[in-house]
Parts: C-alpha cells; sequence; structure tokens
C-alpha cells in the first residue's frame, strides 16, 4: 500500500519520537560498570560495586538527629543518603580472593551487581578461588547464592568461627557446607599468604577486617568499621543500630582508626562512595578521608 505525503511525514515524525525517546531511555540507563583496580604491592585489588541503597542514617546512627543532619550537610549530603555496598577481589597472582560478595539478586533492581561488574572486570565466577566473609549481615553474604545454587562453584568460603551458626545466613551457606567448601577460622589464623585475619568483635561478634600485605604496602579491607562516611570519620565515636555490641564497635573503630591513619595503610571500605578506597588523615578528634587519585596505571599480578 502506497502512503500518502501527509501519512508518511506522520510516520517519520512518530518514529522520530520513538528514536528520541529511545536515546533518552539508554541515557538513563545508568554509570559504567562498576570496578576499580590498583596494586597493593605486588597484587591487584578490584574494587567491585553491588549497587547502592538509600541508609536513613538520621534514624540508625546512636547521635543528635540535628548533629547527624549537620554533619552530612558538611559534605553536601541528607539523610537518606545514598549508600555504596563494595565488595573487594585481591588477585595474588596465585589466588582470587573475594572479600565479602554483595546483597545479590532479587532485593532491588538497584542492587545484585556484583558478579556483573566481575565480568566487566575481566573475572569470571569460576575464577574464584576464596571468599573471605568481613560478617554475616546480608548485604555481605547473599550474594554467595543465585536461587539457591553457589554463585561461586569453585570457591571455598572463609567465615569467623562466630559467625558461622547465624540464622540469618544460614541458607547462604548451606550450598558451601553441602560441597564441603565452607571453613571457618579462629582468632590468629591465617589461611593465604598475604592477607591477615583481624578479628574485631562488635558489630557482629565474628566481625573480621582484613589486611591485605604485598611489597611494603597494606590495605585494610574492614567491612562494617563504618557505615555514614559524613558523620563517622570526623565522629568516630558514634554507633549504629546494626551493631551487636556499640560498645565494642566504637572501640574497635577507634583503634583501628588510629592505627590506620599512623601507618598511612590503604583502607577499602564497604559502605564509603564507590571504590571505596583511600586513606585517612587525622583531623581533630576525628579522621579525614582522602580518596585515592584515580590511576591507569595496574601491572598483573605477580
Amino acid at each position: 500500500m502506497k502512503l500518502s505525503k501527509t501519512a508518511l511525514l506522520s510516520a517519520l515524525a512518530a518514529s522520530s519520537v520513538l528514536v528520541s525517546t529511545a536515546q533518552a531511555d539508554d541515557h538513563q540507563l545508568g554509570q559504567a560498570p562498576g570496578f576499580y583496580r590498583m596494586n597493593v604491592g605486588d597484587f591487584v585489588v578490584t574494587a567491585l560495586n553491588d549497587g547502592t541503597s538509600d541508609m536513613p542514617a538520621h534514624r540508625l546512627l546512636h547521635w543528635d538527629e540535628d548533629k547527624i543532619r549537620e554533619a552530612m550537610a558538611e559534605h553536601f549530603m541528607e539523610s537518606p543518603v545514598e549508600g555504596s555496598i563494595n565488595g573487594f577481589l585481591v588477585d595474588t597472582g596465585e589466588y582470587q580472593i573475594l572479600i565479602d560478595t554483595g546483597m545479590g539478586a532479587g532485593v532491588s533492581p538497584a542492587l545484585g551487581k556484583l558478579t556483573t561488574h566481575l565480568a566487566a572486570a575481566g573475572y569470571s565466577v569460576d575464577d574464584i578461588d576464596a571468599v573471605y566473609i568481613t560478617h554475616f549481615h546480608g548485604d555481605h553474604v547473599s550474594g554467595l547464592v543465585n536461587d539457591g545454587k553457589r554463585s561461586f562453584p569453585n570457591a571455598t568460603v572463609y567465615v569467623h568461627e562466630r559467625d558461622a551458626t547465624a540464622e540469618s545466613a544460614a541458607a547462604k551457606y548451606a550450598p558451601y557446607q553441602a560441597a564441603d567448601k565452607f571453613k571457618t577460622f579462629a582468632d590468629g589464623e591465617q589461611i593465604h599468604e598475604g592477607i591477615k585475619i583481624n578479628p574485631t568483635s562488635g558489630h557482629t561478634p565474628g566481625h573480621s577486617v582484613y589486611h591485605v600485605e604485598s611489597g611494603g604496602q597494606t590495605m585494610v579491607v574492614w567491612g562494617d568499621t563504618l557505615h555514614v562516611a559524613g558523620v563517622q570519620f570526623a565522629h568516630p565515636e558514634v554507633t549504629i543500630q546494626y551493631d551487636s555490641d556499640p560498645a565494642a564497635a566504637r572501640a574497635q573503630r577507634l583503634a583501628l582508626f588510629k592505627t590506620i591513619a599512623e601507618n598511612e595503610y590503604w583502607v577499602a571500605g564497604a559502605h564509603i562512595a564507590f571504590p571505596g578506597i583511600g586513606r585517612m588523615k587525622a583531623d581533630g578528634d576525628g579522621y579525614r578521608w582522602v580518596p585515592a587519585n584515580y590511576t591507569t596505571r595496574v601491572e598483573a599480578a605477580q
């Protein structure tokens, strides 16, 4: 059927609208793949973003609400604040060790992206030899499974013995236990050379911080030592409702902050704006966060 000139012009106009709309939608799909890598000595550490989630800091932090909002305003932030959920891959050249797994799929379209970003960084889920868990909370362990099956089929999962029996994480641990790929560790143990385990009980009974050490450099992968950067760097005494023992969590944070700042260690934070990597400097009664300078100079793990 031959279209009239009017009909043809109308069809072209409609198609232009559709193309424009499609292009606009494409521009709103999100950020580039969430991975960032850098060297720590001879190792390569890759930050992997699982997504972001709103956190009502003004309700969760144990502090005066006006002070919380004032502290966050210093960073041009409001509460609820959009917080990152990050995991970190340590490539030693011999092993690929993933620290924490994110929230996993099915909770929110904004979450569950860690394995997608792992692939974008050039790694397969089959490449992961070990998964170290900082603690049993859902945004750190839920990515262990996908539809009840192991997300990392060749990996052994390592959890502090005090966090290994948490009922809320049982379904995430079970497939690995059934495959004899689930191990616990106690205070003072070390599993792989180059990663020291620092048990920091407080946020959970078995909360553990991992010190990645190579070539004279140290990066502290600290799990939930901190939740709200806009408040807790300057005011590390402030605790949060998620802490199982707030007093112990406060003491662990104060001690760890002091050690990191004095030694100028790198930090990799689960809930610091992606990539969550930087250093700290003492500033009055608190600390100042210094994000890592962006780099494209990354050498292969040796």
